[in-house]
């Protein structure tokens, strides 16, 4: 129900639906609602880094790009703290622990980061699947939380939100069972009230997938790792822009084709 082989079954999925795009010649958001959204605001997934003086730095510079909020990949309050005074009290900061901690812990450092005030904490207990655990620390820390990215199929996230275990549900496109699937965890997202926060830092077609996915929706942000990459199949057409978005793709199915020139330059022989 989980692993390689759902996400096998993901990429299958994925190329499923960009090539009935293509036979019928519509982008993949019209085939699965229509869009509402032509471009989707981003924030910036950024690293690990643990100082908090860089982290500070790097959160004024995503700021500066016109990135839309932060998320953290850290584990302790200074570095929370550092990133909130770094982007002021008006723009989200979520921070995504990676299930370090269990129950108690979590709750704790929930407590300690509620001055800094997050957006949500992103799947601070180990095991991800220890949905009564979660739903105790959203309780008990008094801060909204996140999963999901770990989580396999609808049934899943329905044992998740049964739960009470999130205010943000964050299904992968490539992990949960592809296009299909990731529709209805959203669909039931949506009858339980929780927000869909996808979790989609790619560089391929997953990333153009979820693009799509949240086209259909009224809101809804999307990752982008904050990095500079040397080269990208699909060139600038998915650059966050000086407004801190990203445009939906028009073309048929996922809307490009890779870029043969950068295939061929980083092939391996």
């Amino acid at each position: 129900r989980y692993g390689i082989t759902m996400f096998a079954i993901s990429a299958l999925d994925i190329a499923l639906w960009d090539l009935a795009g293509k036979v019928k010649g519509v982008p993949l958001h019209q085939l699965i609602g229509g869009a509402k959204r032509s471009t989707i605001p981003a924030y910036a997934s950024l690293m690990r880094i643990g100082n908090p003086a860089q982290i500070a730095a790097e959160c004024k510079k995503a700021i500066k790009l016109g990135y839309a909020a932060i998320k953290l990949h850290e584990t302790t309050v200074p570095a929370v703290s550092a990133a909130r005074e770094a982007i002021g009290p008006g723009v989200p900061l979520m921070v995504d622990m990676n299930c370090p901690l269990d129950g108690p812990a979590a709750i704790q450092f929930a407590r300690d980061c509620k001055q800094a005030a997050p957006m949500f904490l992103e799947e601070p207990v180990w095991p991800p699947e220890d949905f009564a655990t979660l739903a105790e620390v959203r309780r008990e820390g008094r801060l909204d939380i996140a999963a999901g990215e770990n989580a396999c199929t609808v049934h899943q996230f329905r044992q998740m939100m049964t739960a009470g275990a999130v205010s943000h549900a964050q299904p992968s496109v490539i992990k949960v069972g592809g296009v299909t699937e990731f529709l209805r965890v959203a669909v039931l997202a949506d009858e339980f009230g929780v927000q869909v926060i996808p979790h989609s830092p790619y560089f391929g077609p997953g990333f153009l997938a979820t693009l799509h996915l949240m086209a259909i929706r009224d809101a809804g942000l999307i990752e982008v790792f904050f990095m500079k990459r040397p080269a990208c199949l699909w060139g600038e057409r998915i650059a966050v822009d000086a407004h801190g978005h990203v445009a939906v793709p028009q073309g048929p199915g996922l809307g490009y084709e890779p870029d043969r020139d950068v295939m061929e330059k980083y092939r391996v022989a």
